[in-house]
């Protein structure tokens, strides 16, 4: 004969293997690192990504000078191991 599982329709069965303690754990960790991510990136000024980084005023030039800035770096070490 065949028998027929129990269901209660008032009290569905979960199909949460791990349990509501380690999902509300996990959704507990996601927020906090995104609270830390959006922390970060108000404090550090850093562009969201959302904006083209070339149309920007402020970072036009910022390549090229840092550009000039490593190879200014660079001549001055290779000098100082020529006088060394």
């Amino acid at each position: 004969m065949i028998r027929k599982p129990n269901y209660d329709p008032d009290n569905p069965p979960s199909s949460n293997i791990f349990g509501w303690r380690v999902s509300l754990i996990g959704l507990a960790v996601i927020v906090i690192l995104s609270a830390v991510a959006a922390y970060r990136t108000y404090v550090l000024d850093v562009p969201i990504g959302f904006e083209d980084p070339l149309k920007q005023p402020e970072s036009k030039n910022y390549y090229r000078e840092k550009a000039e800035r490593e190879a200014a770096e660079l001549d001055s070490l290779r000098r100082q191991q020529r006088n060394d």
